[in-house]
């Protein structure tokens, strides 16, 4: 059997963002599983549109989410060719000329007005999909000559077989077939020496010795081009597997430009996500594991990955099913690699946590480790113990007259905690207690009244521990002053 063999194949002209993550993840997980090779590949021959830092960022992110390529041009193997494409444009002319040898493709000189004059012309006699009008597909060897007098530069155009069926199994799809007559004779080489997408892909992948083309469904388009390149190529096409779309909580396609903030690893990452939930959630989408489970370590993903559960329906990216996710992971992680996780999102011109020792800066930490989804999440609950409120909400203080008489609850939890010497959990559980008992109260009657009372909040992390923090003397106060 021939080794699995996979390629990511970016373009340097914008970061790592959740879909092509989702690509890279794919391939990824079935190279993997099947003990084969994880190629990332550079696409960077569209010189204008490249932005600095794009490339960086792939790898920083993939490696971030432990998406590790086996090959890529920091880690070359030999005899696979080079792994950007700007280092290979010799090669794609070479093969360009030699398919015009071979009389697949031929030299056009058509000038881009021209192009666009007998689009236009196309366009508005109804035909909705204009094609190349093959000008240049019969010129003789004089007329070529004298346009290269002129110094006229040439494109060089595949010759489109006429009228042929293409057929390809696609792993998502089942059988895709394409007619050749619904494709004009397209440009495989620029006349700056440049080769066009489909061209250079398939040289690419071949001189890769690529198995399987696992990418987007956006690609479908270009399959019917590069499954004729292979066969005038005279070489196998791969196995081709398009993902179906990822789309929003609209329905529309997941993307910077349909308004979600939200759609770069690196944004994911600065927000506290864990690489692991990452990794998880996002092998979800357009996947389906056998049996309920959906939390899966990356070692469980590749043994039980498996290429015929691909979707064939769009993925909806579901915000509140990440942050569950990666909450999951964050209650998995130990007490010390949480901490050491979480202070780098405290925001500590908010917060000073100078006024707190280490000690009682980790059990604040700690108080939050099963409340929160993700890192910067726990700025959300800090203010309890680094600011003063002096006033409550109004929302707080309706709450605190639907509970009947608490003045009760007040002069004796104050009594009470007055008495304590040693300030512990311990202690302070043992007077929650006992105030129920003595007062008939339980459930929210009996915890609501004791927490807005010490804390000033309805809500907050475990009471005891809370008012263990808080103080003897903060939380003395804070009672007194409450009405």
């Amino acid at each position: 059997m021939k080794k699995v063999r996979l390629r990511y194949a970016p373009s340097p002209t914008g970061y790592l963002h959740i879909g092509n993550t989702r690509t890279a993840l794919m391939n990824y997980l079935f190279a993997k599983h099947y003990k084969g090779d994880f190629i990332v590949r550079i696409e960077d021959t569209d010189l204008e549109r490249n932005v600095d830092g794009a490339i960086e960022s792939q790898f920083d992110n993939m490696n971030w989410l432990g998406i590790f390529a086996d090959e890529s041009f920091l880690k070359p193997a030999e005899g696979f060719g080079k792994y950007k494409q700007s280092e290979k444009f010799e090669l794609y002319e070479e093969i360009a000329n030699q398919l015009l040898k071979d009389k697949k493709a031929y030299k056009c000189f058509c000038s881009s007005e021209e192009l666009e004059a007998d689009r236009e012309k196309q366009l508005s006699s109804g035909n909705p999909a204009p094609q190349y009008n093959k000008k240049c597909a019969n010129l003789t060897q004089e007329q070529i000559n004298e346009f290269e007098q002129k110094n006229i530069l040439p494109n060089i155009r595949f010759l489109v077989p006429s009228n042929k069926e293409y057929k390809t199994i696609d792993l998502v799809r089942d059988e895709v077939t394409f007619n050749s007559k619904e494709i004009g004779d397209f440009v495989i080489l620029k006349s700056n020496k440049i080769a066009t997408y489909n061209f250079a892909v398939v040289v690419d992948d071949i001189d890769m010795k690529i198995t399987h083309v696992v990418r987007g469904e956006e690609h479908i388009s270009n399959t019917p081009r590069q499954l004729m390149i292979y066969e005038a190529l005279n070489a196998e096409p791969p196995v081709f597997c398009h993902l179906t779309l990822i789309v929003d909580e609209t329905h529309k396609k997941l993307s910077k430009r349909s308004g979600n903030e939200m759609f770069f690893i690196s944004q994911y990452k600065s927000q506290g996500y864990l690489p692991e939930a990452m990794f998880n959630y996002i092998g979800l989408l357009g996947w389906s594991p056998p049996g309920e489970v959906e939390i899966f370590s990356k070692e469980e993903f590749i043994k039980i990955f498996d290429e015929k559960r691909f979707s064939k329906s769009p993925s909806t990216f579901d915000v509140n099913k990440l942050k569950w996710i990666n909450s999951q992971y964050m209650k998995k992680i130990s007490d010390q690699d949480y901490l050491l996780f979480i202070k780098e999102f405290v925001d500590e011109k908010r917060f000073n946590l100078s006024k707190y020792d280490t000690n009682t800066i980790d059990k604040i930490m700690l108080l939050f480790k099963r409340e929160i989804d993700f890192g910067v999440q726990i700025n959300d609950h800090l203010d309890l113990f680094f600011n003063e409120h002096s006033k409550m909400d109004e929302a707080t203080k309706d709450t605190l007259k639907e509970l009947g008489n608490i003045n009760e609850v007040k002069k004796f939890i104050l009594e009470e905690f007055e008495k304590i010497k040693d300030w512990n959990e311990e202690a302070i559980k043992l007077i929650i207690k006992s105030t129920g008992i003595q007062l008939n109260r339980k459930g929210k009657e009996l915890f609501m009244p004791i927490r807005i009372l010490t804390t000033g909040f309805e809500h907050g992390p475990e009471l005891a521990k809370t008012i263990e923090i808080l103080g003897k003397d903060r939380i003395l106060a804070n009672i007194a002053k409450k009405s």
